[in-house]
């Protein structure tokens, strides 16, 4: 506890002292290598935990980025990398060496609502009416099942969003929380509402938008390897066997993701880690799915047989380990025991609400669908703030 509210104090101070300057993090710019250009000792990253270390492999080219430095010498003293929309990677030198942790991405939040009638696309005309591009990703992730967005919306076509913008030093920063939306097309109101209890968007009859998987457990170069049931020749033993998965070829550490959520039922190596499946994690899910994630470098730290997680959390790193000729994921999907294509999952659906959660869904979701069928009757196309900014949950802002 100590050491997160002085990692915090350092933070804060410095980016209140100047200099402070913006970056770009560079094309193909390892982290090992932006240590090494300021005079860090890589040694730091040895004692770094498998999901710390994965993380900083994650960090995105064109991503903005903040340095303090010394005003005299120049040399680094604080750093503040983005990965993603809500954690960081902290490198500071705290008086004696330097450090690395991953720390939360502070920011403020005021909620804005959206009316449009679309003139060109989705993506242009929210990007000119909001400034931001990524609202009309957000839609098409949380309508993709029920839109064929290259199809299915027209000219004069309305959309309402009520939604969470946050604001980092003063820009608006990352993806914004869509908290509800409305998208109608040919008199066809279609609703999407939040649900914070299982973070999980519904219609306005409680029906679920989402499919039960994701369709990728990992950020990818290529499919080096599909589901071939029928057998293929095993690249190292020579001989005909099935491939009962998908092979992701992707860098050693890339963070590997459950597609659903479920409860790990092994994390391990089932016979040696130098054979077979190598590292492993199965988690079961609903209705007898099971998913497979094999060949890893290690597992998330938090993960042990027995524990719950969440669609899109990590469960380990993407490696080499066991039977493997390159750095891959091996992924399976069974169901009642039974392997089938994890490619041709996007039509599983989950579960809608019932009794309870179902009534007081309805309940709740009244004043959100009012908003929204207010939205789409106005003539009017623009954006509206509706709440005061607020800070996020992490504190303060930097």
């Amino acid at each position: 506890m100590a050491r997160a509210f002085l990692l915090l104090m350092c933070c804060a101070l410095s980016l209140m002292s100047n200099p402070v300057t913006e970056k770009i993090w560079a094309t193909n710019l390892a982290f090992y290598d932006y240590l090494s250009a300021n005079g860090v000792d890589s040694s730091i990253l040895a004692d770094l935990d498998d999901e710390t270390f994965g993380a900083l492999r994650t960090i995105l080219a064109q991503t903005p980025y903040y340095e303090h430095r010394d005003e005299e010498s120049g040399a680094l003293l604080h750093a503040l990398i983005p990965i993603g929309d809500e954690r960081q990677i902290s490198v500071y030198y705290d008086g004696e060496r330097y450090q690395v942790d991953i720390i939360p991405v502070r920011y403020f939040v005021v909620t804005e609502t959206l009316n449009a009638a679309l003139e060109n696309s989705l993506q242009y005309d929210l990007s000119q009416i909001t400034g931001n591009g990524k609202l009309s990703s957000e839609l098409t992730s949380i309508f993709e099942a029920k839109i064929d967005f290259r199809r299915d919306l027209h000219k004069n076509d309305r959309v309402g969003v009520i939604y969470d913008r946050k604001i980092r030093l003063g820009r608006t920063w990352g993806a914004p929380i869509v908290r509800s939306a409305l998208i109608e097309t040919r008199k066809r109101r279609l609703y999407a509402i939040y649900r914070a209890e299982d973070e999980s968007y519904y219609d306005e009859t409680g029906k679920t938008l989402a499919n039960l998987f994701l369709k990728y457990p990992t950020q990818f170069h290529k499919i080096s390897s599909g589901y071939l049931p029928n057998g293929r020749v095993h690249p190292l033993l020579g001989v005909i066997r099935p491939h009962l998965g998908v092979d992701f070829a992707a860098p050693k550490g890339t963070p590997v993701i459950s597609v659903a959520d479920g409860v790990v039922r092994f994390r391990g190596c089932q016979k040696s880690c130098n054979h077979g499946y190598g590292k492993l994690v199965i988690v079961e899910h609903k209705n007898g799915w099971e998913s497979r994630y094999a060949h890893l470098n290690g597992f998330a730290s938090s993960l042990a047989p027995g524990s719950r997680v969440k669609q899109g959390q990590t469960v380990g790193f993407v490696g080499q380990s066991g039977v493997a000729t390159g750095s891959h994921l091996h992924f399976e999907v069974r169901k009642g025991g039974q392997t089938t294509d994890p490619m041709a999952l996007r039509d599983v659906r989950q579960n809608g609400l019932n009794g309870r959660q179902l009534e007081r869904f309805l309940a709740d979701a009244k004043s959100a669908l009012a908003t929204l069928d207010y939205l789409a009757d106005s003539p009017e196309s623009g954006v509206t703030r509706i709440t005061a900014a607020r800070l996020s949950k992490s504190g303060a802002t930097n």
